[in-house]
């Protein structure tokens, strides 16, 4: 589960000494502060980790967030009731559900079809929260929106009774990978869009919706509030994060199979990003006419979460198809969508990719420390079965061998198979995570700093 690191104390003599040095050190061992950066926080939930059961055969965790006063959310689905429903739990700042949201801390919502899924959480600086992802409601797979107020009840003041689907085309399967909120209020929902038929090679693109504050279709932004992406001819494109600049710009990443590369011949997946102006339509600034595609050197390989930095560079992670079944990928473009050549361990200028070795290896999720060091999250798989992996690397994209086992730390919750889906960062940096512990919904944190240095006893 991690490494607790104990603290040494020299006694000088007096027995007034040596109580004030016996204190502190029960102190420290007590206390969260005593873990070391990448331990599970000991004091949060059992051990530094929540399961939660809210009583189906796939309750998984797909998007976390970190309230102002510490409580945190997790989201995704649930099929406790016989169908899949929007699932969301919240915890108390120290990992016990939280009785005042929801049933016991619980909340599911069924938006009237068999299958409704949460893929994205974000939050409202009013304390809403608002989560994105899909239903089949309308007889199709279709974008779909839930807020919900402060307690967990839904906000009947968005959409229809706080629920909203947007059948964007007859006959296609859209879904929601991705939600982030505008200065203004306005809601920009990134996901995929796909004929629901079947094909030797499908054809998807990259399709992101904004809203206004009420759930409403925004006009001034693409085609009635839609924007759709092709990136090459009958190319699949599909994006699993979207971020928003300061100045308004929109991009989104995620994966294409097309581009460079030899692997091109048979299909192979590249890195893909795509930046849209304000009002919905490419950016003509950004890699060629809005799009940018990288070859990292595999036959599968995509993006799987974004972030800014404060100098405006685009932060990636996500994951290739390394000599097993993946391996970590982290890189970084400059604003005008090349890669950074300031970043990355290894060969090709702008990426980090790291083989640990082990059996399945992914990151799916990311966030910037205020020191500068990013912290990512996804899976590892040392055993058949995946668990739990959080990793920090420094500004120039290397691992901070100071955290965890020389950059990465790992969690096995108990269960056959563990999947981290989901990240974010507490404003003391440590890290609340979420996924899946088989077939529950799993929370944990991993602190990010080392413990304060010992108070010398008084000579």
């Amino acid at each position: 589960m991690g490494r607790y690191g104990g603290s040494r104390f020299r006694w000088t003599g007096g027995l007034g000494a040596l109580v004030t040095a016996l204190t502190v050190a029960l102190t420290m061992l007590a206390s969260p502060a005593g873990a070391l950066p990448g331990d599970l926080d000991p004091g949060f939930g059992v051990g530094g980790q929540q399961v939660t059961d809210f009583g189906g055969t796939y309750d998984w965790a797909y998007a976390t967030a970190v309230q102002p006063d510490g409580r945190l959310l997790a989201a995704g689905v649930s099929n406790a009731h016989g169908t899949y429903d929007f699932a969301l739990a919240r915890y108390t700042s120290d990992g016990g559900l939280d009785p005042s949201f929801g049933q016991h801390g619980l909340v599911t919502t069924d938006f009237g079809g068999s299958y409704d899924w949460a893929n994205a959480m974000v939050l409202q600086p009013d304390g809403k929260i608002v989560l994105g992802g899909v239903s089949d409601r309308s007889g199709s797979r279709d974008f779909a929106l839930a807020r919900y107020n402060h307690d967990g009840s839904l906000d009947r003041s968005f959409g229809q009774g706080g629920l909203l689907v947007t059948p964007v085309r007859p006959l296609t399967t859209d879904i929601v990978r991705g939600l982030a909120l505008q200065p203004d209020g306005k809601i920009v929902a990134a996901g995929v869009t796909y004929d629901d038929t079947v094909s030797l090679r499908p054809q998807g693109d990259f399709l992101v919706v904004r809203y206004t504050p009420d759930g409403g279709l925004d006009a001034g932004f693409g085609v009635g509030g839609i924007s759709t992406t092709n990136f090459e001819g009958e190319s699949y494109d599909e994006p699993y994060a979207v971020v928003v600049q300061p100045d308004g710009k929109i991009v989104l990443g995620g994966v294409s199979n097309t581009g460079g590369g030899i692997g091109r011949i048979f299909g192979a997946d590249n890195l893909a990003l795509a930046r849209y102006l304000p009002n919905g339509l490419l950016d003509p600034e950004f890699g060629a006419g809005g799009k940018v595609v990288v070859d990292a050197g595999s036959m599968v390989e995509s993006i799987r979460a974004l972030a800014l930095d404060p100098a405006g560079r685009i932060v990636a992670a996500g994951r290739t198809n390394g000599e097993k079944r993946g391996d970590f990928l982290m890189a970084r473009f400059l604003g005008d969508g090349s890669p950074d050549p300031a970043f990355g361990a290894g060969r090709r200028p702008g990426l980090t990719i790291t083989d640990l070795g082990t059996a399945e290896e992914g990151l799916s999720a990311v966030a910037l420390a205020p020191d500068g060091t990013i912290v990512a999250g996804g899976i590892v798989a040392p055993q058949p079965h995946g668990d739990l992996a959080v990793a920090r690397y420094d500004s120039t994209g290397h691992f901070d061998r100071t955290f965890g086992h020389g950059g990465v730390a790992t969690v096995d919750t108990g269960a056959r198979d563990d999947r981290l889906r989901a990240l974010s960062l507490q404003p003391d940096g440590d890290a609340v995570v979420a996924g899946s512990s088989e077939t529950n919904f799993v929370v944990a944190r991993f602190t990010a700093t080392a413990p304060a240095k010992p108070v010398r006893p008084a000579q």
